[in-house]
This record gives structure tokens, sequence and C-alpha cells, in this order.
């Protein structure tokens, strides 16, 4: 069984050779290893030229800086395998995944094979990391059907919808794709793709076992704060979102489809905009622009609703933190009450027994 491990590869020289080395010595040799230098401009693609030089199997795609999102479109156009997965430039892998890949794939004949993420930080206890730990490293066994599988990874958020941490079918890989469009997405770029290959799926079982090496902390952004014009990038989102309800409304799907792909996505999305808007946006950007640039994306009718509800979401976390407060400010009153009875009754009680001394 063939498998082809795709790496984007963008500025990674410092990390790039371990990532290599954990590809090139696999215990399981029938593989192809396809490279895709997303416009480095350090070391990176001599690195994995040298590699190329010495090793038949590792096929080299140089390209003009596209992202993430192309760059595996384009690894998984050139794979000629059994089933495609993913590590990013500066992970790695454990020397004897695709083993067990292949593996699994022949006794389950699944069509995604889901396997742990090992967090490399040096602060383990961090919640960020407790937090990739949990999400990533499921108890869940095996999904049947394309429906279940997109309820329980998009409603329940009981599955990760990564794509790392992923082998898939190529067939399945390569037809996903053909329904994505092919233009930069810089966020959420495996929340869309991820949609795709469930809906083509059947069968997705999970790998025991924290294959993949995550290297954190490299390449996240999460506290950064942004400017206007990363905001307007961030935005492009919103059209591998209509691609994906243009995909459902041409088709009879099921309510769980309809569901996930015109209810579900885009309302983790609009949050993953107000997120940004609210928590990382430069605090001295004029609201104008970053309003503009959601009715640019969005349209002013659908970004009239969205602030709309966004307005009414605030409204109401504010009534039910008053309302909280008000009930413990209530129940303070209610102990103070109660502590000062007591007190009394205590102090009643002492004199009757200083009394009661007294007069014995």
């Amino acid at each position: 069984m063939k498998i082809s491990v795709i790496i984007p590869i963008y500025n990674v020289g410092q990390y790039l050779r371990q990532t290599l080395d954990s590809v090139v010595n696999q215990t399981h040799q029938d593989i192809e290893i396809i490279c895709i230098n997303d416009g480095s401009t350090d070391d990176s693609l001599k690195i994995v030229e040298d590699y190329a030089s010495k090793d038949q199997r590792i096929k080299v795609i140089n390209q003009e800086n596209a992202g993430l999102y192309i760059s595996r479109q384009n690894g998984i156009r050139t794979a000629s395998s059994d089933y495609i997965l993913f590590l990013d430039g500066d992970d790695w892998l454990d020397i004897d995944t695709c083993e067990k890949i292949a593996a699994t794939a022949k006794d389950t004949h699944a069509d995604i094979i889901q396997y742990g993420l090992q967090v490399e930080s040096p602060d383990n206890n961090h919640p960020d990391v407790r937090w990739f730990d949990a999400w990533f490293n499921v108890s869940t066994k095996q999904i049947d059907g394309a429906d279940e599988m997109l309820k329980r990874c998009y409603i329940d958020r009981a599955i990760p919808w990564n794509i790392a941490t992923k082998a898939i079918r190529s067939e399945i890989a390569k037809e996903a794709i053909t329904y994505q469009e092919s233009f930069r997405i810089n966020q959420l770029e495996d929340f869309l793709s991820c949609f795709f290959l469930f809906f083509l799926s059947a069968k997705w079982v999970r790998l025991d076992g924290k294959l993949y090496h995550y290297r954190y902390g490299l390449g996240m952004s999460t506290k950064k704060v942004i400017t206007i014009d990363d905001f307007e990038k961030n935005l492009q989102y919103f059209k591998g979102l209509q691609s994906i309800q243009h995909f459902v409304a041409n088709r009879k799907v099921s309510p769980i489809v309809q569901e996930v792909a015109m209810e579900v996505m885009p309302q983790y999305v609009m949050n993953d905009a107000f997120h940004f808007i609210f928590q990382r946006l430069d605090k001295n950007t004029d609201n104008r622009l970053w309003a503009d640039a959601l009715t640019n994306a969005l349209g002013r009718e659908a970004t009239i609703y969205a602030l709309a509800a966004k307005l009414t979401q605030c409204h109401a976390e504010q009534a039910r933190l008053m309302e909280s407060e008000s009930q413990a400010r209530r129940k303070k009153k209610k102990y103070l009450h109660l502590f000062r009875d007591m007190c009394i009754v205590s102090g009643l009680l002492l004199i009757a027994l200083i009394a009661l001394i007294v007069l014995f």
C-alpha cells in the first residue's frame, strides 16, 4: 500500500531536517514525499532539494507564496498513492506512522484514519496545551456514514476538523479539492476542507497512538494584535463557506448536511470574525473600516443581520451577568442576616449561661 506524505514548506529551515528525517526513515518504505516549497526566503528549498537528490521518493514543487490551503491542493493533485497524509514543515512523525496507517487501512478499509497528536511544548500544563491534547486525542473509535461524521465534527464537536493527523483515501482527497475554490485562505482552512472530506466519506476510524508531533507555538498568532489588512485577508474564509453552501444548495442532501452548511458553519465563521474584531484588531482602528470589510465579504444585508444577532447575544450575556450578580448580592445578604441572627442567638445563650453560673 502506497502512502503520500504532503509537506507544505514555508521558511522552516531551522526545523526541516528533523521533519524530513522522520519521513524518509519510515519503517513503511512504500511512500512518496511531496514537498511544496511555498515561496520560502530562507534555506528551506536548498535543504529539501538536497534531500531529494539522495532519495528518489521525494518530489519537490516550487511555487510562489500561496498559503497552506493552495499548497495542500497542489500536493493532492500530484499524489499517486492509496492514502494521503499531511505534515507541516516544522513538525514530525513517529517512525512507524505510515506502517500503522497501512495496517489500519488494510484491516478497516476506512476512508479517513485519525491518529493522535503529541504537543511538543516546554510547558505541558499551559491551558492551550491541555486544550490541544483534549481536542486532537479523541476517544471515539469509529464513525460510519457521512452524516454522522459531519454531526460528530461540526455539531457535537466530538472529533477535530484538522487536516494534520488524518490519513485520507486518495480518491476522496482528490475529489474534495474539485469542489474547493483555488484562492488563498489564511484562516479556518481545515474547518472548510474537512466538510468535503467528511461529506464524501463512508467510514472514519481512530488509530491509537500519538503519532504526530506538533511543535506548539510556531506560526501561531492567537494572541497577536492584527491590522485591518490582516483582518480583510482572513475574511476570505467567507468565500470558502459560500462555496460549501453553493455545493449543498445544488444537491439533495440530508437535514444534517443542511444544518451543518447553512447554520452551524456560518455561525462559527461569523463568531471567528467577531473574535478578530473585538479581541485582536488594533484598538486604534476606525470602526468604519472593519464594518466596510465585513460588508464587502458578506454583503450589507447579511452584515446587518450578523451585527444585530451579536448585539442581541451581548445584551443576553449582560442580562445573565447582572442577574448572576444580583443573585450573588441576595445570597450574600441572606448569609449576612443568618450570621447576624446566629450571633444574636449565641450572645443570648452566652448571657443565659453566665446567669446560670452566677445563680448556682
